[in-house]
């Protein structure tokens, strides 16, 4: 019982603790996979709003804005323009706008995107290697690309998507020999992810202090409370150790001081009746003695009870004749069979042999077998005692026609004190107490015994002993 449970609780703690662990683990990596999310919405934003203030400026073939000091070259064709005042204008192409705001972007808030190319006009939109391997992809039908890259004090979320050429294109890289639909180059778009790295890392480290927090809590707290749930379940068991002895020894004692005035009484009605002819004393002195046969023989179930508990059962194993065992019980149960109209057969092979066994311990099982055969069937049917040898084992077999029992009373059938919802056919008395010592026995001799039976069908019980 203490095994059962400590085993229990541990078992208990351990799902528990687990799925404690296996949340805060997931919680940090759900974490990480958000601030990763996070950083490719942003790059993703960026990327698809250059990607229209690029069209933008196709779309009206650059833009002029006012000079100041040296323009950036374009690499393309471009004009200065002066207006009435005085005031010079330069082009602006989609290349060059987008690398004057990305460079902006750069300083003001920490992050980049521009156009690249494998065949760039401009120099500076050449690619670093990580931007050639994905352009080199992209010939293949990828459609981006996204990493964490760089060192530990600079680490960068980087996205990059491929541009196609379109027929506003062609007139400026004709030079190039691009086809509509060729991959001219992408957008990559940098974004610093130094703080979230570290966010990252930071927050990893604190779900794994806690979960190992947790985990040592618990672990105590399981530790403790087995500790005191031992300790309690220790002490009820040496009370209840000592309470059942204390039973035993007071049914022991009872059932001892109890036999000797019954047998007396049994005796004194047997005499009566021998000295006593009246016909209307006769059946007064048959109820004494029936009565005090049936407190007897309660009284020896109980005494039987009382030894096999207190462990006071000593078998005395002999070789016995098998055969000649049973036909001895049948021959005994005979009597109270024919009473009731109940035919004892047997199926016993005449070379069963024999086996190691305590005669007088199995007699009493045998007995209490047969006896609740009869006492649960009808009259006309019939009960039989069987018995063969399987491999290394002796099985012995009753089998009745009577009543039966509900599927749910056969858990409980060798319980002491359990009687099932059937009623003796005769009116016989049920103590509950005959299957539970036939039990004890069989086991002592290192055997089993089991049940089959089914309401209105009978039952048949088995015990099989090894030889």
């Amino acid at each position: 019982m203490e095994t059962t449970a400590k085993n229990y609780v541990m078992g208990a703690g351990l799902i528990l603790t687990t799925t404690i662990c296996s949340v805060m683990l997931g919680m940090a990596f759900k974490q990480d996979s958000m601030l990763r999310e996070q950083a490719y919405r942003h790059a993703s934003t960026l990327s698809d709003l250059t990607t229209l203030v690029r069209q933008w400026n196709i779309d009206y073939g650059g833009v002029f804005v006012e000079k100041k000091g040296k323009s950036a070259p374009g690499y393309l064709d471009y004009n200065d323009i002066r207006d009435s005042r005085g005031k010079v204008y330069t082009e602006k192409n989609h290349t060059v706008m987008i690398r004057e705001i990305s460079e902006r972007a750069r300083l003001e808030r920490g992050f980049t995107f521009h156009l690249t190319s494998l065949r760039p006009l401009n120099p500076r939109n050449s690619p670093d290697d990580w931007e050639r391997g994905a352009l080199a992809t992209f010939g293949s039908g990828t459609l981006e690309l996204n990493e964490i890259t760089g060192s530990p004090g600079n680490v960068q979320y980087r996205l990059i998507r491929p541009l196609y050429a379109e027929p506003d294109c062609l007139s400026c890289h004709a030079d190039q020999h691009y086809r509509t639909g060729d991959v001219m180059g992408a957008i990559s778009v940098i974004l610093p992810f130094g703080s979230v790295a570290r966010n990252i890392r930071r927050n990893f480290a604190t779900m794994v202090v806690l979960t190992a927090l947790l985990l040592a809590l618990f672990v105590l707290t399981i530790y403790f409370l087995i500790w005191r749930l031992m300790d309690r379940l220790s002490k009820q068991k040496s009370e209840l150790a000592a309470l059942n002895e204390t039973k035993d020894k007071f049914l022991g004692m009872a059932a001892h001081d109890l036999r000797n005035p019954i047998s007396g009484i049994i005796g004194l009605a047997n005499m009566l009746k021998e000295e006593v002819k009246a016909p209307s004393c006769s059946k007064p002195l048959d109820l004494i003695t029936e009565s005090s046969e049936k407190m007897l023989g309660l009284i020896n179930e109980l005494l039987d009870v009382s030894k096999i508990n207190s462990g006071r059962v000593e078998l005395r194993i002999r070789e016995t004749d098998v055969r000649e065992l049973l036909m001895k019980a049948l021959d005994f149960n005979a009597l109270i069979a024919g009473k009731k109209g109940i035919a004892l057969k047997e199926a016993v092979p005449a070379d069963i042999g024999s086996a190691s066994l305590d005669p007088d311990r199995i007699r009493q099982v045998l007995d209490n077998l047969l006896t609740n055969a009869i006492k649960y069937s009808q009259p006309g049917t019939t009960v039989t005692l069987g018995a063969k040898k399987e491999e290394s084992l002796l099985a012995v077999c009753v089998k009745d026609q009577g009543l039966g029992m509900r599927k749910e009373e056969l858990s409980k059938l060798f319980v002491a004190f359990f009687r099932g919802s059937a009623a003796p056919t005769g009116g016989e008395a049920s103590h509950g107490l005959g299957l539970a010592i036939a039990k004890r026995i069989v086991e002592l001799h290192g055997g089993t015994i089991s049940v089959e039976s089914e309401p209105g069908k009978g039952s048949e019980f088995t015990f099989k002993l090894p030889l």
